[in-house]
């Protein structure tokens, strides 16, 4: 008879029923009897290294998947399958987002041919693509694999406002890797930001940005060529928002004639060859948004002062952030590119733009052409040689007008504000001349519309000056409000302060602003 005719005799019950005697029957031999032992030993080493790897991979957070194949014989039958003989495994340590394994290379193995077999040890140890990183410790012969098992960029990165005092000085938290650790970026760099339409291009800016309009040592001006509409989210942040091509040119032309010397006298005065950064002696951040357009819109003669403009404002404490979409040659001129310290790379469309910011280093893995999606980076300066990726951190419209500058008790505008003036003072000896460049200087939109009060003709301008600010508040009066405490054309108010600030009897507080001599204290 065979099985299926039994099975249709007796039925399913049936056939419980004979094995259960026929079990019965064979443990009454010596034969049965030690096969029955032998399966419950098996079974039960089975249970207890199952509870026993389950606890040890619980204690870790890792999958027990991934427990079973750290265990020593499973180790070393990868090692073997994988040509990594003489990986020795050591200590298994957890780690806020997965698991460190201390290793010992033995044989031939160098840490160089370990972090090129990544992808055996992936497919080996059963991970998911780019959670494998290696990394060498004191010893030569000794090296760390760390084994990512959750993945901290499910979700966006959120950044979050620093906690205490902010300082252009201190490296900034720009985005976070795979492995769950923050990549800072030097701020106090020339930086370039590229990334195709979409990339998250205008978040990353945010992030750099945030940290400046809170420093106490830094101010932030905002070139933005594409009628004002991405600067409009820096009202009330930047000090100084550039929206046509003839308002930059006139900008720069002041950097190079009149900032850039004032910077140098300070250096000449405190005898240092260094840009004294400090609230007194704020650096500058001045960011393009979208480059291509000044390029487009300079002439030969214009670009090389820019380019002039470019190399010699780092040593005075004024950094070029220059952002573009549209990374070809003619927008990125070499005269420019090399001057760049920092390359910040989002997505991009094509291999050619990765090639034109990156250039050789294509061939490395710079391929920012392959990055995952928006918001993903790759980060190129002197603390970053190796091109990882990492997602940046994100700060949303709403949450970027919420922050507000660094302010010294400024008290709330008595009137509507507008763009404010430039902190330098003119040294013009002709009048006119002074009133027609102090206008040309910056992008005003409006005078106050406070009226002006009615003008002391007998009072020299300087007396004028120190009557308003001995009734000024603790923070001191702008140049604005000056002139129209004053009744004083733009021109002589700066050439009284300038007068005031010489001698002592007036200075400079908080962002713009001035205070009678022996009150700034408590501005």
């Amino acid at each position: 008879m065979t099985v299926l005719g039994l099975l249709e005799a007796v039925g399913p019950k049936g056939i419980l029923v004979l094995l259960a005697i026929g079990a019965l029957l064979l443990l009454k031999t010596k034969t049965g009897r030690k096969l029955a032992k032998d399966a419950l030993n098996r079974a039960a080493k089975t249970m207890i290294r199952f509870v026993r790897i389950s606890l040890w991979a619980a204690s870790k957070r890792m999958p027990i998947r991934l427990a079973y194949r750290l265990q020593p014989e499973r180790w070393r039958e990868m090692c073997a399958a994988r040509k990594l003989i003489g990986l020795k495994r050591g200590k298994v340590k957890r780690t806020p987002m997965g698991v460190d394994v201390l290793v010992t290379l033995g044989g031939a193995l160098t840490l160089e041919t370990l972090t090129a077999r990544i992808k055996d040890l992936e497919t080996g140890l059963g991970t998911r693509r780019g959670a494998v990183r290696v990394e060498g410790r004191e010893s030569a012969h000794k090296a760390t694999i760390r084994i990512t098992v959750r993945n901290p960029l499910a979700q966006i990165v959120r950044w979050d406002r620093p906690a205490g005092p902010v300082s252009i000085k201190d490296p900034a938290p720009l985005s976070m890797n795979p492995f769950g650790e923050w990549t800072e970026i030097d701020l106090q760099q020339r930086i370039l930001i590229v990334g195709a339409s979409g990339s998250g291009k205008s978040s990353v800016q945010r992030v750099l940005s945030a940290p400046v309009i809170l420093a106490a040592d830094a101010d932030l001006e905002v070139w933005d060529l594409k009628q004002g509409t991405e600067s409009q989210h820096y009202e009330g942040k930047a000090d100084l928002r550039i929206t046509t091509p003839e308002q930059a040119k006139k900008r720069l032309d002041w950097f190079m004639g009149t900032e850039l010397p004032r910077r140098a006298a300070v250096m000449h005065k405190l005898g240092t060859s260094t840009w004294p950064t400090s609230p007194q002696h704020p650096d500058r951040i001045v960011m393009v948004d979208e480059g291509a357009a000044l390029i487009r819109a300079l002439t030969d003669e214009e670009l090389a002062q820019f380019f002039t403009f470019l190399e010699q404002a780092r040593a005075f404490g004024i950094y070029l952030w220059w952002a573009t979409q549209f990374p070809k040659g003619t927008n990125l001129p070499t005269e420019l590119r090399s001057q760049m310290s920092a390359m910040v790379a989002l997505k991009m469309r094509r291999q050619s733009e990765s090639r034109v910011v990156f250039e050789d280093l294509t061939k490395e893995g710079w391929t920012p052409h392959r990055l995952p999606g928006k918001g993903w980076l790759m980060l190129l300066d002197d603390d970053h040689q190796d091109p990882e990726e990492s997602r940046a951190a994100f700060i949303g419209e709403k949450q970027f007008r919420s922050i507000q500058p660094y302010v010294t008790h400024r008290p709330a505008p008595a009137a509507p504000v507008i763009p404010p003036m430039p902190e330098h003072l003119p040294t013009v000896p002709a009048q006119a001349a002074a009133d027609a460049a102090m206008d040309e200087a910056v992008s005003l939109t409006k005078t106050l519309a406070a009226p002006a009060a009615e003008p002391v003709a007998e009072l020299p301008v300087t007396d004028a000056i120190l009557a308003a600010l001995d009734s000024a508040p603790p923070a001191g009066l702008s140049a604005a409000e000056l002139q129209a405490a004053t009744a004083r054309g733009k021109s002589q108010v700066y050439a009284g302060l300038q007068e005031l600030t010489d001698d002592g009897r007036a200075v400079k507080v908080g962002r713009g602003r001035y205070a009678l001599a022996g009150t700034e204290a408590t501005a």
